[in-house]
């Protein structure tokens, strides 16, 4: 009975550590700094993209103040390659998934926005040069 648990015990063990070969390698994403109209390159796998801040509304509830609701930060964005451009509005919410799918120039891409700085604060509001936003794209 001790040689049947005994074997048991380490099939078990080796079935959970099996190495899984289909499982697909998760993009290592780096985020980009942006800052409000200075466009920067940001780095897919095969292409670079010209990313540039345009508009930040931000309406978070500030951090020293008590809200009913978190609020969010809509930006946009243009995206560009060599040859084509878009505007992408996202809006950027601190408690959700913070990624959107959009299309350029026939190819598929996913934002990830992982940062918009600096959080508002009462009494005053950050300026539009002020914000910094953390940027990373993929190719679908």
């Amino acid at each position: 009975m001790k040689r049947t648990i005994l074997l048991a015990l380490i099939c078990i063990a080796a079935i959970s550590c099996d190495k899984k070969d289909d499982a697909a390698p998760e993009a290592d994403l780096n985020p980009t700094s942006l800052t409000y109209q200075k466009a920067a390159t940001v780095r897919t796998s095969g292409s670079d993209l010209k990313v540039e801040l345009k508009e930040v509304a931000d309406s978070r509830c500030p951090m020293n103040a008590n809200c009913v609701s978190m609020g969010s930060a809509k930006l946009v964005l243009s995206i560009s390659d060599a040859s084509n451009q878009v505007n992408v509005n996202f809006e950027f919410k601190g408690d959700s998934k913070n990624q959107q799918g959009f299309k350029l120039g026939g190819t598929e891409y996913v934002l990830t926005v992982s940062e918009v700085l600096p959080y508002p604060e009462l009494p005053k509001s950050p300026k539009l040069e002020d914000y910094k936003i953390g940027v990373s794209i993929e190719k679908k």
